[in-house]
């Protein structure tokens, strides 16, 4: 992988190893028996995360699964895998994904993360099984047909512990850059976000994964609903899920005069329900 990236010239061997240097240790997973592969997936179907909604939120998911694993004493990492738009300025190359639940049309990934073990075969041989219901909801996904799934040969993938939540990027913007940078110069919105190896973790009391969950709780209520709402209603609606960012600002904005009372409040009880009940289940989670 990485020689037929550095032939593109895209990224050089010191510049990956850089990245790999600044990511935080992956720690030592404990592989799970042939035995109880199926146990452990079905822990996670039970919690019925909602997946259909893959304009985003990859992040959330895997850290919810993350720390339901390490909950009842399985350890979990994190996979990342990174197009080339986001790993070098010589590339504008992103994941282009058909949704294979047809709630948008083709989308475009800078980068893609879920959740993932080592577990025992069926011969004794330990392999890295990826969490990722967006493309298998019915069980693990081998690294090989994950990645089969993104179809970018160019990309890089970057392995982190759990609670790598997010990754810092050099010209960061959607929250990607930390809190703590300061820069003297303005920096164009088009310049891409390209990773620069640090990933980082959430302070107590973020409430980033309950979030992220919920919206994509709605997400789905939304398209559920559309078929019987008004044509103006409707129209506005299926253009808040060509983005997640306008689902989650459609939480936080006052409601659209031409939107019904009724479904206005309909769709905000729906989001506050989800967003207790995945607070509640961290909260439980992290004990």
């Amino acid at each position: 992988m990485l020689k037929e990236i550095i032939k593109q010239e895209l990224i050089s061997e010191e510049e990956y190893n850089l990245l790999l240097d600044a990511k935080p240790q992956t720690p030592e997973l404990i592989p799970i028996a042939y035995s109880e592969r199926a146990g452990v997936f079905k822990l996670v179907a039970d919690e019925n995360i909602e997946y259909r909604y893959i304009n985003g939120s990859c992040e959330d998911r895997a850290h919810f699964i993350s720390l339901l694993l390490s909950a009842n004493g399985i350890t979990a990492g994190k996979m990342w895998s990174f197009a080339p738009a986001r790993y070098t300025f010589l590339s504008d190359e992103l994941f282009n994904i058909a949704d294979p639940y047809e709630i948008n049309q083709d989308l475009t990934w800078g980068y893609h993360v879920a959740a993932y073990v080592h577990a025992y075969d069926k011969s004794g041989e330990v392999e890295t099984l990826i969490i990722d219901q967006s493309f298998n909801p019915n069980g693990f996904l081998t690294l090989d047909e994950w990645l089969k799934m993104m179809d970018c040969p160019r990309a890089i993938q970057l392995t982190t512990d759990m609670h790598s939540y997010l990754f810092n990027s050099v010209f960061g913007y959607y929250g990607y850059t930390p809190v703590s940078y300061e820069t003297h110069y303005n920096t164009p919105l088009d310049i891409p976000s390209v990773i620069n190896g640090n990933f980082w973790y959430m302070y107590d009391g973020d409430e980033y994964v309950q979030r992220g969950l919920s919206v994509s709780d709605l997400a789905i209520e939304i398209y559920n609903l559309l078929q019987f709402l008004p044509e103006e209603e409707a129209a506005y609606f299926e253009n808040v899920l060509t983005s997640i960012d306008e689902v989650i600002r459609f939480t936080a904005m006052a409601k659209p005069d031409f939107i019904n009372q009724h479904t206005y409040d309909h769709f905000m009880s729906f989001y506050q329900k989800r967003y207790q009940h995945w607070t509640r289940r961290i909260n439980e989670l992290l004990g």
